[in-house]
């Protein structure tokens, strides 16, 4: 939150937008599931939620790149783990 609110200060982007307008998916929710597993595939099933409500929020706004890669990794990063 507060990269976020430094990015809307030094890109002079105006006032906060209200929370609806930038966030993706419920990151307590999704947390709280990787936190407090009930078994071992709560937390499969935490990253695929959360990568489905990515998706979801880059249709709404037509991220088309946010489609193509909705774990949001660097192109560097994509790389390494191709490579690997």
């Amino acid at each position: 939150m507060d990269d976020f609110e430094k990015h809307l200060d030094t890109q002079k982007c105006g006032p906060k937008p209200d929370e609806q307008q930038y966030q993706i998916y419920d990151v307590k929710l999704v947390l709280s599931w990787v936190k407090d597993p009930q078994s071992r595939d709560e937390i499969s099933n935490a990253q695929n939620v959360a990568v489905d409500m990515v998706k979801e929020r880059a249709s709404e706004l037509g991220r088309q790149d946010w489609l193509d890669d909705p774990w949001g990794l660097s192109p560097e990063t994509q790389a390494r783990r191709h490579r690997a």
